[in-house]
């Protein structure tokens, strides 16, 4: 299929009575690299947006309906397929353990109240490679809390995860890439960013190069850094001094991130990334007198009637609000010691890779992917998210023991602590004190990371502040909303 076959395909996959709208948002910035918006609206539910980049105006479509499709059709199939109810107690008596997923392997929240009696919603997944039947908690499917239509008991779904394209093969290694590239980065960036600059001597990609020296020659001046190579998978992530004048200062906030066996893609899509994410930020963050100037003639005022700012995350809505008020100095002196950091340095050519031919097609880099999470003995479970008719598929990648949202909701499991404690870090303690929370992890996986475990979630919080925009943002103009909430009552 052509690309542009892909984009008609993905916009033809999603619900016919919806309004559908993609338009180009990269006017909001000078990088020169393309990014499109696409945003779908449906009665009785918040506006759904994804966002596309590339070096060319169709990859960045296709990234935009793609995104879109990976939530909406979760939404959908949360709300179509059979889901039962019981503890995983109940569930492990009727279908046997390894029938279940064990929540305590799923990335708990520090201090939870989980326990194997409480009754949860479970859907069907599948194991990957054997295509065994393995239950998954609903809440480990769902792309947003209000998919699941009822309020969730043990976390906030997010996103991660999700993968489209046109076979299961494409889409699952996808969402696994998306795993991996939080995983290694959930302790070591953002406000405990590490500071591992990549030397790019050695980039054999033109167009990266290119792209790398023209943002330096327009006063963006990229830094490249390391957040992991776990499992011999390069976790890169782009960020970017914006020495010049941002559209609006937000932006000088913009990250890239990627996680791909092959280095030389982790770099590229994680440059892109770092483009798009500036003018994303611009777009939903940004004056929205300023956005009503540049995109299509009433987009503004029907993303604000649906937008749902009382039912934002606070904490996000917050900080973001206190963030959008400030100028482009004050944002990049907050950033100096983290983002902006630089502690050592390591060279991209000793970064591991893999030869491009042998992932070049999607079932050979699925099989890479899962060969590498099963040397660290981790399984992998897919949960089919496809639209019943036509040729998109969907899935829900899950891997028990896959690290995520550590310093946003405290969600930390056995390999967590593992890193922590490697690097002596007193987020993790050994013993219960004020402030900390135990480590919900089986006996077993205790024993892998070096005992029972305390997360110092007060300390967290602290080290976070209000870096944590970084971590969770609110919608679409609801930071600007707010923001004009707090000037009418003159605060």
């Amino acid at each position: 299929m052509s690309l542009e076959d892909v984009a008609v395909a993905f916009r033809e996959s999603l619900p016919a009575e919806s309004e559908i709208s993609v338009f180009r948002i990269d006017a909001l910035d000078r990088t020169g690299i393309p990014v499109s918006q696409a945003n779908l609206l449906l009665p009785d539910e918040p506006a759904t947006t994804g966002y596309g980049y590339g070096f060319e105006p169709i990859e960045a479509e296709v990234g935009a309906l793609g995104e879109l499709c990976e939530e909406v059709h979760a939404g959908k199939a949360v709300a179509r397929i059979p889901a039962v109810t019981g503890s995983y107690g109940e569930m492990v008596r009727q279908h046997g353990r390894r029938g279940v997923v064990d929540p305590m392997t799923l990335c708990l929240s520090a201090g939870s109240d989980y326990t194997d009696e409480l009754p949860l919603r479970w859907v069907e997944g599948r194991r990957y490679p054997s295509d065994e039947s393995v239950w998954v908690p609903r809440e480990w499917v769902a792309a947003y809390p209000y998919q699941l239509g009822e309020a969730p008991r043990l976390i906030t779904p997010i996103t991660n995860g999700l993968g489209a394209g046109f076979d299961h093969a494409h889409a699952l290694a996808h969402g696994i890439m998306e795993l991996t590239q939080r995983d290694g980065n959930v302790v070591s960036f953002r406000a405990l960013d590490q500071g591992v600059v990549v030397d790019p001597e050695g980039i054999q990609d033109r167009q990266v190069v290119a792209l790398m020296e023209r943002l330096r020659a327009d006063g963006i001046n990229v830094t490249v850094k390391l957040a992991s190579a776990d499992m011999g998978i390069p976790d890169l992530y782009v960020v970017g001094d914006d020495r010049g004048q941002p559209v609006c200062p937000i932006q000088v906030t913009a990250c890239g991130e990627a996680s791909h066996p092959d280095r030389e893609r982790a770099l590229r899509k994680a440059l892109l990334e770092f483009a798009g994410s500036r003018a994303r930020k611009a777009a939903t963050h940004g004056p929205i007198e300023l956005l009503r100037s540049v995109m299509p003639r009433g987009y503004a005022d029907r993303q604000m009637a649906v937008a749902m700012v009382e039912e934002e995350e606070n904490r996000a809505l917050e900080a973001m609000t206190d963030w959008v008020a400030q100028d482009a100095a004050w944002l990049k002196q907050r950033l100096s010691n983290s983002v902006f950091s630089e502690r050592r340095r390591v060279r991209f050519t000793d970064l591991p890779t893999v030869e491009p031919a042998a992932i070049a097609n999607s079932t050979d880099r699925l099989n890479l992917l899962q060969g590498r999470l099963a040397d660290e003995g981790l399984d992998l479970i897919m949960v089919d998210l496809s639209p019943p008719d036509g040729p998109v598929k969907v899935v829900r990648a899950v891997v028990p023991g896959i690290e995520m949202e550590t310093m946003s909701y405290h969600r930390i499991g056995w390999r967590g602590v593992r890193r922590l404690r490697e690097r002596d870090d007193p987020l993790i303690l050994g013993a219960p004190r004020e402030g900390a929370k135990r480590v919900m992890l089986r006996p077993a996986d205790e024993e892998r990371c070096g005992g029972p475990a305390w997360f110092d979630a007060a300390l967290a919080d602290r080290i976070v502040g209000d870096l944590y925009p970084l971590y969770r943002e609110p919608g679409t103009f609801s930071a600007q909303m707010r923001l004009r909430q707090r000037r009418e009552r003159g605060a």
